[in-house]
C-alpha cells in the first residue's frame, strides 16, 4: 500500500538563482492577481478561461514569456482549485490579491518543469539551486514546491510516493497527568517531564528567536543609521 507525502529540504540559492526565483514569483503573482481581478469583475475563473488568460498575457507581454510556462500554468491551476473550494467549504473565502510586500514566494513545478542532477535542483529556464539533502527520496518526485519563509530561507518540498510502514502493535499502556509543578506525571517515572527542564528549554528557544530577530533588525536598519 502506498501513500503520497512531501519531503522538504533546505535550498541554498546563490544571488543569481535567487534573483531568478523572485522574478518568477513576480510573474506568477501578477497572473494570480489578474485572475482575482477577473473574478471581481463577475467572471467565474474556470480552467479554460484561465488558460486563455495565460495564452493572451504571454502573447502580449515579453516579460511573462521570459518565465516558465509550466510554473505559470500551475499558478492558475492552483487558483482555480482555491476558487472552487471556496464554494464547497462553507465560510471559506475566495482567493484574494497577493501583495508584493506581504505575500511569501511560492512556486509550484510539475514534472515537466524540474529535474534533479548531481545533488542540485534544476528548474525551468536554467535555474540551478543546491539542495541540503537530509535523507534520500523514496522515488522520483512528481512535483516540487519552492518557497521562501519570512526569515528569507528557501525550501523545496517534493511530492513522492512511498510504501506505508506497518507500525508494530504496542504492548501495555501508560497514563499521563498534566500539572503545574510538574509538566507531566506518568504511571512510569521514567517518562515524567519536570517543569524546570521544560521551562529552560522554552526559554532557550525564545532567546534564540530573539537573537535572530535582533540580527535581522540590525542588518535592515544598521546601514541606514550610519548613513
Amino acid at each position: 500500500m502506498e501513500e503520497v507525502v512531501r519531503y522538504t529540504f533546505r535550498l541554498r540559492p546563490g544571488a543569481q538563482a535567487e534573483r531568478a526565483l523572485l522574478a518568477e514569483w513576480g510573474r506568477c503573482r501578477f497572473l494570480w492577481n489578474e485572475a482575482v481581478h477577473q473574478q471581481k469583475s463577475g467572471a467565474r475563473p474556470t480552467l479554460a478561461k484561465l488558460g486563455k488568460l495565460l495564452t493572451g498575457a504571454r502573447a502580449g507581454n515579453g516579460w511573462l514569456r521570459e518565465g516558465s510556462q509550466v510554473v505559470q500554468q500551475q499558478t492558475l491551476r492552483t487558483y482555480a482549485q482555491a476558487h472552487g473550494q471556496s464554494f464547497k467549504v462553507k465560510g471559506r473565502g475566495r482567493p484574494v490579491f497577493k501583495s508584493r510586500k506581504k505575500a511569501l514566494p511560492s512556486l509550484e513545478y510539475t514534472v515537466r518543469g524540474f529535474s534533479i542532477r548531481d545533488g542540485r535542483l534544476l528548474l525551468a529556464k536554467g535555474v540551478s539551486v543546491p539542495v541540503v539533502w537530509s535523507r534520500e527520496l523514496p522515488c522520483e518526485p512528481t512535483s516540487v514546491r519552492v518557497t521562501r519563509d519570512s526569515l528569507g530561507h528557501w525550501y523545496a518540498s517534493f511530492v513522492v510516493r512511498r510504501e506505508v510502514e506497518t507500525v508494530p502493535a504496542a504492548a501495555g499502556g501508560i497514563g499521563i497527568d498534566w500539572g503545574v509543578s510538574t509538566t507531566a506525571t506518568t504511571t512510569n517515572t521514567e517518562f515524567d517531564l519536570l517543569f524546570l527542564g521544560h521551562r529552560k528549554r522554552c526559554a532557550a528557544e525564545l532567546a534564540k528567536a530573539q537573537r535572530r530577530m535582533a540580527r535581522r533588525r540590525s542588518d535592515r536598519h544598521g546601514p541606514q543609521s550610519r548613513g
